[in-house]
């Protein structure tokens, strides 16, 4: 029997009610179903931080659900349970006393994290969706590294690249990926995660969580200079980290030849000398052409061929564990078909060569000379 999306909603609910802890929902014994290739994760709490106002709202989950819809793919996929992280895990990257002021400013309701600059908002669900995030970044992993499922993509809000060790940013609360990397290794001794991270903002938050730490790669093409005006060649990890932290920051106006090539030419190269046994990435879609807050001319398909090659170093580096988490992306259709086109590619659907929305009229920026130069920098790199 194929799940449809109400009987995904029904399992989700059912899980969540029942207290089931394993990480995978089993579909009913008179389903006599074997086991998807692609888990998701998708928690109701995940709609109830939101701001209508913002461009980091709940719409964009619903404009993904439309999508998935539409295009037939949730009975394709095999759920995901999300629950809460604990607070020991939410201290695998954040401090207490920052972990206890975003409780304490949730259940105040409404407000920004920063009052002067108005990134980040905050309400009285805004804890609670966070904490679920984490957990059920750390759920999906858990799946994708026992096998219970090939790969994932967890559908999180809020989201988490730019939260600090002590501080919200950028839309983010705690970030989620660093959290999940650190708890396969803390769970199943996993020696190193990479965390690949294609939203056109750099990710600084997961930046500075692994900038000390040897075992975590963590590797970001984005739009530069750009806010959060970090992510320049200069940051390549420090002490025995020297040679994890890999940026790979390009001008406005580049698009799918740049992304691309800064995978076959440099990351690729780097994921095989790390020698990864898992993989993270942090899926951003604000480099797409569309996108009104950056200016990057990525396309649907390009995203497609991006995924493909995370999918294949996966499969050559770490036995195709590899998860996907949402980052950005604030207009609505190219977000949703951008995500639909990810779960194509996992899924290898025929679908993940269609282009929809098409590429940019303005064409792309010749990247040429930028690729050169970071080419000869990371070769030169630890």
């Amino acid at each position: 029997m194929s799940l449809s999306r109400r009987r995904f909603i029904q399992q989700i609910l059912a899980l969540t009610a029942g207290g089931i802890t394993s990480p995978l929902m089993a579909y009913d014994a008179s389903d006599n179903a074997p086991l998807k290739k692609t888990g998701v994760v998708l928690d109701p709490s995940f709609y109830l931080h939101d701001h209508k106002d913002h461009p980091e709202n709940s719409q964009r989950l619903k404009a993904i659900d439309e999508a998935l819809t539409k295009q037939k793919l949730w009975s394709q996929l095999t759920p995901v349970a999300g629950r809460l992280a604990s607070n020991k895990e939410l201290l695998l990257a954040h401090k207490q006393g920052y972990i206890d002021e975003i409780e304490i400013l949730s259940k105040d309701g409404e407000s920004f994290y920063n009052a002067y600059q108005e990134d980040t908002y905050i309400n009285e669900h805004t804890f609670f969706a966070a904490k679920m995030a984490a957990g059920s970044a750390i759920n999906v992993n858990l799946a994708v590294y026992d096998r219970e499922i090939e790969n994932g993509f967890a559908l999180l809000r809020p989201p988490g690249h730019h939260a600090l060790e002590n501080q919200a940013m950028g839309f983010c609360i705690f970030n989620s990926d660093v959290i999940a990397a650190r708890a396969l290794q803390k769970y199943r001794g996993v020696k190193r995660v990479a965390i690949i991270d294609f939203d056109v903002h750099h990710g600084n938050g997961t930046q500075d969580l692994t900038i000390n730490d040897p075992s975590i790669m963590a590797i970001s093409i984005h739009q530069h200079p750009f806010w959060p005006l970090t992510g320049d060649l200069k940051y390549i990890g420090k002490g025995p980290a020297a040679g994890t932290n890999v940026n790979c920051p390009f001008i406005p106006g580049v698009g799918n030849g740049a992304y691309l090539g800064a995978y076959d030419n440099i990351i690729e190269a780097k994921l095989a000398a790390f020698k990864p046994e898992h993989i993270i990435v942090f899926a951003g879609y604000d480099a797409h052409w569309q996108d009104p807050l950056a200016d990057h001319r990525m396309s649907v398909i390009g995203f497609n061929k991006l995924v493909d090659r995370c999918l294949e170093s996966a499969k050559t580096l770490c036995n195709g564990r590899i998860s996907f988490s949402l980052g950005g992306g604030y207009k609505l259709e190219p977000l949703a078909q951008c995500v639909a086109g990810t779960f194509h590619t996992l899924l290898n659907n025929p679908q993940k060569y269609l282009n929809p929305i098409g590429e940019s009229p303005d064409g792309e920026v010749d990247s040429q000379e930028q690729l050169d130069e970071l080419i000869r920098h990371h070769r030169d790199t630890v």
